[in-house]
């Protein structure tokens, strides 16, 4: 290892130590304390990305600058960081994070109330038949106490009691349903070692279970459901979602499961307890690994996030390859054909390419998630590696193609003998670096259901409620992860670098005694 990469991993360990040394300490100034409405009408306020508490949060502090978050764990560092001075949730889930965080609180003066809690299908044939046979079941637990039952477990203080059948276990004559669901959003839909749990997870297992189907329960981004269902990927989406006039212009609403209103959470005066650096360190490691045996989830993340890279570098590279071949001698119809294909791919957001492959290329068939998004990456390092072969080919000079000619050799064994290994020689640093890349936005692909490194750490965090500590191990694995990869295909390249061919390799075919 050179010098120089000694020095970068260094750099980068001493910069993981830092930010774990600043995030693990308590914030040291007192935030400032507000007690009713009236005192945040311009101040900064918190919301999720599409919730409800975000239209309501707009509607009341219209004189107030809005931040969009993507969870309820993300709002709360950031008020703790004083990002924000307050953030707008449901009542339930503030309630819930209070609990694990004494620093915390919401106004008694409440955002809103009457927030209903459903379960959404599509609106076609069979989502209605679903819709009318979920509200049916609803309404017969509601009347015979069952689901009383269901919230004492989930908004009680047992936590031995909070467990779910397997979802796996069901039998399905009727078939097997496929349920979209966020599983940060607690207590209504979150990971409990391993298997998702909550009160929506709850009563969608006893609804399968007494109408016999058997349920795939399908973890996504929240902003992924509403795609999911309106597509019929998903046959329902369940945890804790709130009915709104528009949303109800896509999808259909159940009946509500539950009712309740929204809050505006701020942080108490007297702050978090101070507590020393490796007993912060101590807490966070156990909670973010060893608790519910939470380390399973980050190996899980991370076998997904190694499978998509190397498989899309593979493909991708054999894509881009074929793609060259056609356009290298200019053909007119493949060099257009080829240009609009890569214009289209490259100047298109890899979050976006992946949901319209998803969502709406592959709607009607049934294909794993995990595929489209080897096929979304392939597509991506294809492109960058027909642009790679051209810069590499076209940096070696024209004299060697007619040295070539005039040795005697044909244009095929001309570009595989002369050309290429001398054009490897210039794109494959650049090749090592896109692969690097390539892991590096794999992250996007918790947004079609796929549970990679990101997603996961996104689901620790939101049972931990740990700021930094999830964060940065995801990083740590990050950066793990790329520097085996880099090294790995280090020694798989080194083979085709023409500085290490040998003579007889490099005079191969050719005539050297005439």
């Amino acid at each position: 290892m050179s010098k120089k990469k000694k020095a970068l991993i260094l750099a980068g360990i001493l910069v993981v130590a830092l930010a774990l040394l600043c995030g693990c300490q308590a914030r040291e100034d007192a935030p400032h304390t507000y007690t009713t409405l009236s005192e945040l009408e311009n101040k900064r306020i918190g919301a999720t990305t599409g919730s409800v508490q975000a239209q309501q949060a707009e509607e009341r502090f219209p004189n107030a600058k809005i931040f969009f978050f993507s969870t309820s764990v993300d709002m709360l560092n950031a008020l703790r960081a004083n990002r924000i001075d307050a953030y707008a949730d449901a009542e339930i889930m503030a309630r819930y994070m209070m609990g694990e965080n004494p620093d915390l609180t919401y106004l008694e003066e409440k955002l809103a109330d009457g927030m209903k809690v459903a379960g959404i299908f599509p609106k076609t044939e069979e989502g209605r038949k679903l819709c009318a046979e979920y509200s049916a079941f609803i309404r017969e637990i509601k009347a015979s106490g069952e689901y009383e039952e269901i919230e004492a477990i989930w908004l009680g203080s047992d936590e031995s009691r909070r467990t779910v059948p397997d979802p796996d276990s069901l039998e399905g004559p009727n078939g097997t349903l496929r349920l979209a669901a966020d599983l940060t959003m607690i207590p209504f839909a979150y990971m409990k070692d391993g298997k998702p749990v909550g009160m929506d997870i709850d009563t969608v297992i006893r609804f399968c279970s007494k109408n016999g189907y058997a349920l795939e329960v399908v973890s996504m981004d929240f902003g992924a459901i509403l795609p999911a269902i309106t597509t019929s990927k998903c046959d329902l989406a369940a945890g804790g979602i709130a009915y709104t006039e528009e949303r109800a212009e896509s999808v259909l609403f159940s009946e509500p499961t539950f009712e309740g209103g929204s809050v505006v959470a701020v942080l108490k005066a007297d702050g978090l307890s101070a507590t020393g650096f490796w007993e912060s360190f101590r807490t966070s490691f156990e909670k973010t690994f060893i608790r519910e045996g939470r380390w399973k989830l980050f190996v899980r993340g991370i076998g997904n996030t190694v499978l998509i890279t190397l498989l899309a570098s593979l493909f991708g590279t054999v894509l881009g390859f074929l793609a060259y071949l056609l356009c290298r001698k200019g053909s007119p119809v493949a060099n257009k054909l080829t240009g609009a294909c890569i214009w289209l791919v490259q100047g298109m957001p890899t979050v976006v390419l992946l949901m319209v492959l998803y969502y709406v290329v592959f709607k009607r068939l049934d294909i794993s998630a995990l595929v489209v998004a080897v096929i979304g990456f392939t597509l991506t390092f294809g492109a960058a590696m027909y642009g790679m072969l051209r810069s590499g080919v076209e940096a070696v000079e024209r004299g060697q193609t007619e040295a070539a000619y005039a040795l005697g050799y044909t244009d095929r064994r001309t570009f595989f003998r002369i050309i290429l290994p001398q054009a490897a020689f210039h794109f494959l640093p650049e090749y090592r670096g896109q692969i690097t890349a390539l892991l590096k936005a794999t992250a996007v692909v918790g947004y079609i259901t796929v549970l990679d490194l990101t997603r996961m750490g996104d689901i620790v965090r939101s049972r931990t409620y740990e700021a930094f500590f999830p964060l940065l191990a995801v990083t740590v694995f990050y950066f793990a992860v790329a520097a085996v990869l880099t090294w790995f295909i280090k020694r798989i390249t080194v083979y085709v670098d023409p500085h290490n061919r040998k003579p007889e390799q490099i005079l191969k075919g050719v005539q050297t005694h005439d």
